[in-house]
Formats: structure tokens, sequence, C-alpha cells
């Protein structure tokens, strides 16, 4: 790749734009925030926080992962909420990013979400460090309406945290539902849906199926890469 066609691939308007609209100009002006091909800003009524003792260029990468794999769409912007950075940050071609206007949304450092997820998070969604979400995967701590017991009349809570350990790994189309907690170390299984409190299980855990279900330990992610 030459460098005219890294340099066409961001998308400067959209850079220029978000950080010097959601940001303090002291931070805003090292554009940590970097945007690649078309971008959908939505809502832009929240607030971002960048906690790094290091901000710097393009630290935080959006629509631009998996665009090797996948045709080239909007990653969709809406932040009503609370957006909170902790390091570094990349988020994939067309994915959703949307924070209402009572939630939480927190990335750890190295966090990696593949082309095409969604991050919906009405209530709390917390990452841990070094996490690898792989593609067309879903992340919600809401149901989006609420459920009630014929017999009881209790109404089930729409939402409940979602808390994920560091050191996870998410095959394809992981669907994370309210109220998932994973410890570190997990490896989570392609079409698997997670939706209760897997902290229970033992260290270095593969989770697969629907629901999910502990299948195997001790074995984990190679996160820094190994040499054959």
């Amino acid at each position: 790749m030459n460098i005219f066609t890294k340099i066409f691939q961001h998308n400067w308007l959209a850079i220029f734009y978000f950080n010097f609209k959601m940001l303090p100009f002291k931070q805003a002006i090292k554009l940590p925030f970097d945007f690649y091909h078309h971008i959908r800003f939505e809502n832009l009524s929240g607030k971002i926080i960048i906690n790094s003792s290091h901000i710097h260029r393009a630290m935080i990468k959006i629509g631009g992962r998996g665009s090797e794999m996948f045709f080239h769409a909007p990653a969709i912007i809406d932040i009503k909420g609370a957006l909170t950075l902790n390091g570094i940050v990349e988020i994939g071609n067309g994915c959703l990013l949307r924070v209402e206007k009572n939630g939480k949304l927190i990335f750890g450092n190295k966090v990696r979400i593949g082309a095409f997820s969604k991050i919906i998070c009405e209530d709390s969604i917390t990452f841990g460090n070094e996490i690898d979400v792989s593609w067309e995967s879903q992340i919600f701590d809401t149901n989006f309406h609420y459920i009630k017991e014929v017999n009881t009349e209790k109404i089930s809570p729409k939402t409940a945290p979602v808390i994920i350990g560091s050191y996870n790994w998410f095959g394809n189309r992981a669907n994370i539902m309210k109220g998932t907690i994973t410890p570190d170390n997990t490896i989570i299984a392609s079409n698997s849906l997670l939706n209760k409190n897997y902290t229970n299980t033992p260290p270095y855990s593969v989770l697969a199926g629907t629901p999910a279900k502990f299948i195997r330990s001790g074995v984990k992610r190679m996160f820094e890469g190994v040499d054959l």
C-alpha cells in the first residue's frame, strides 16, 4: 500500500470535527481519535474521557479494522452518555457504538472490536485490558424491553451491567447479553451467547454454546504473538 492510499483511507473531516468537538483543546490538538472511510455521527451530546498519561495521535482508531475482509460500511457513533477510554482502542469497519443518556461505557487498554460488531450501552459496560472481539459480535447491556412474569406479575429489569475481564478473546458472532460477567483469561467460542456471571469457572477457561457453558480450562489466547 503506497503512502497516498494510506492518507486517503483516513476521514480527515471526521477526525478534526470529532476531536475538537468532544475533547479538551490540549487533548484534541493531538488528534487521538482516528477515523477511516465513512463515519456517521448520530448524536454527540455525551462526554468522552481519555485516561492516559500518554495521549497521542491515532490511539483510538474507528472504522478501519476488518476493511480487508468486508465491504466498506459506515461506522455509526452515537454518544449520549459517558464514554471512557483508558488506553489504545480499535473499533472496526461498519461497527455501531451507542451509549444512551444514562449509559457508562468504559474501555481498558488494547481493546479491539472486529468489523460489523455492535455495542449498545444503556446502563454500564466495562472492558478490561487486552481484549479481542471478533467480527459481527454483539455486546448489549439491555433487552430493549421489559418482561413480566405471568403468574407473579413481577417485571424483570431491562438492563444489567456487563463486565468483560482482561485477556478475553471472543470468536466471531459472539452475543454478550445483559448481566454477563467474564473472568480474566477467558476464550469465548464463535456463535456463543453469554448471559450470566461466569466468574466461578476455572482459570483459563473456554466457554461455548447457546447459552454458553464451560467446556475446558488450562488454555489461553496468545496476544503478543509467538515464534514457530
